[in-house]
């Protein structure tokens, strides 16, 4: 994992509960967690005042919802402890970020969010691989899809000319096109 962060390599895990974020833990722990080099003064102690003004940029910068940055992450609603998760990886300035389920088991409103965050990476530049069983949210988010069917890859669509859900559907089902 060192050396992927190091790379610029991000994942947002399916399960954000029991690999996302540690729940006990504070938000501005879970934030900082991945990126300590950002906020470590010499002879390795943390800049107090750096970690926290740069945990409330990034969580300003995501709209999450929050009483304190030293609440446990555990009291967040799904949706915000997902854009903690995200911020994790925001701080670190990653290459590609893989996203497995970005937005399962948030509401509607926290979905839009988090669709925006993803977009504004993708315009900074970020490539984002999201893994996704919701077909409308792959359509609607995606500029290529690749669909896998028994741990292979069955085809590659050009969102913009073919991508839609017969499309989809049909390799996903073992069909081709």
């Amino acid at each position: 994992p060192k050396q992927a962060v190091r790379r610029g390599l991000g994942l947002l895990p399916e399960d954000r509960k029991q690999q996302g974020v540690l729940l006990e833990q504070s938000i501005r722990i879970n934030t900082t967690l991945s990126s300590l080099k950002k906020i470590i003064r010499l002879l390795g102690v943390i800049s107090e005042k750096k970690d926290k003004e740069l945990t409330k940029d990034v969580l300003e910068q995501l709209a999450t919802k929050y009483n304190s940055m030293e609440d446990h992450t555990s009291s967040l609603s799904g949706g915000n402890q997902q854009k903690v998760v995200f911020a994790k990886w925001v701080y670190t300035d990653p290459k590609i970020l893989i996203l497995d389920e970005p937005t399962r088991g948030v509401d509607i409103g926290a979905k839009k969010e988090i669709y925006n965050i993803i977009n504004d990476l993708a315009a900074k530049g970020v490539a984002i691989i999201m893994v996704s069983s919701e077909l409308p949210e792959v359509l609607g988010m995606s500029d290529r899809v690749m669909v896998v069917r028994e741990g292979l890859i069955r085809d590659r669509i050009i969102y913009k000319e073919e991508a839609n859900q017969e499309n989809v559907m049909t390799l996903a089902t073992g069909g081709t096109i």
